[in-house]
């Protein structure tokens, strides 16, 4: 999310009837959640109450101790066979290239010194996954990524 338009979206000041925002801040409320909103009656501010819906006539300001969860990208790493490297036909653990990885396969164990990354993370486990069980999860058949911030 734009974290200069919820700032933006957090003034009292800056803020007018849902109907004559623009579709992008409309958005950025139905992103943000009720939950995380206040509602002008004509008096004062309040929560916004359930049952909700967003009024085109109703003024609304994200509540200013908001802060937005942080969005990952995971990317799956993989393991590639290198056929030239002597004869048993070594596999590599890595991550295939997208914009912000410096190479066009990127080693397993270079990922964690990158910026933004934030650990290992397998389908079925909750948590961080330790880099040293990587290769026994691949190898059981198991999806696992790298998730990075975005």
């Amino acid at each position: 999310m734009n974290k200069e338009l919820i700032e933006q979206l957090k003034d009292k000041n800056y803020v007018r009837a849902f109907g004559l925002m623009t579709p992008e801040e409309q958005e950025c409320f139905r992103k943000v959640g009720k939950k995380n909103c206040r509602w002008f009656t004509g008096a004062n501010w309040v929560e916004c109450a359930d049952p909700f819906t967003w009024g085109r006539v109703a003024t609304y300001a994200i509540k200013p101790d908001y802060q937005p969860e942080p969005e990952f990208v995971d990317l799956e790493i993989v393991s590639l066979a290198c056929s030239d490297i002597g004869k048993q036909g070594i596999q590599l653990l890595g991550v295939l290239s997208v914009s912000f990885l410096p190479y066009h396969f990127t080693h397993l164990h270079c990922l964690p010194n990158l910026p933004n990354f934030e650990g290992f993370k397998e389908e079925h486990v909750e948590g961080t996954l330790a880099i040293e069980r990587i290769a026994r999860y691949i190898h059981e058949g198991k999806k696992v990524f790298a998730r990075f911030r975005v």
